[in-house]
């Protein structure tokens, strides 16, 4: 009780504006918690256990305190098995792109279909990117994903009627971290897609985190 009143009083005085040079400024802090000897004795284990409760304090929305519980390192270790399997996915071609029809109400033919990304998990059956792409996002994985998925669908939409468009949606965090105008220009070139057939989609969110 007395650790997550201390907890609760540092988030909140971190909270308070402080001045800069004549301007307001705006602090936060997420803290993770890990008791001593309930998450055992040795400094590395206590200090792994406090860094996964900092990580779900993040994850929830940050500017917050969580304290560890088992249950985090059952989910931490599910996860390093889980990102293990999608680099193996990767290296052996597990991925693949499922297609959806964009349909113009005018005419009622399609016009453009957009790139759908599916795991196909030898075990699991076809696993949807809500369960893998935040997986991704959270380490390199995703630029590798992302700049696979706009080579597989311009080299699938050169062989589609020349009035059909692909749709690829990027991530945010694949924008980021890679040269998008490039790895578009040489998928172009090595499928031989005409630009105005491809259609790139950014998420709001990439949008909102930086307005300028």
């Amino acid at each position: 009780a007395k650790v997550r009143m201390l907890a609760e009083r540092l988030v909140t005085e971190m909270r308070r504006p402080i001045v800069l040079d004549g301007k307001e400024a705006m602090i936060g802090a997420s803290i993770g918690i890990a008791l001593v000897p309930t998450e055992g004795c040795e400094p590395d284990q206590v200090l792994r256990s406090a860094d996964l409760a900092l990580y779900r304090t993040k994850a929830d929305g940050r500017g917050s305190f969580c304290v560890f519980e088992s249950a985090m390192d059952t989910e931490e270790r599910q996860r390093l098995v889980l990102e293990s399997e999608l680099r193996s996915a990767i290296a052996h071609g597990e991925l693949v792109l499922h297609y959806q029809p964009l349909i113009s109400a005018a005419t009622g033919q399609p016009v453009s279909f957009e790139a759908l990304i599916r795991w196909k998990h030898p075990e699991r059956g076809l696993v949807s990117p809500g369960q893998f792409i935040t997986l991704a996002e959270q380490s390199d994985l995703i630029v590798e994903i992302g700049d696979w998925s706009i080579n597989e669908a311009c080299a699938a939409a050169v062989l589609w009627p020349a009035h059909l468009r692909v749709a690829v949606n990027l991530s945010a965090k694949h924008f980021r971290r890679s040269d998008i105008g490039q790895v578009i220009q040489n998928a172009l070139e090595q499928s031989g897609l005409p630009p105005h057939r491809l259609e790139v989609e950014i998420t709001e969110g990439l949008l909102l985190e930086s307005l300028d």
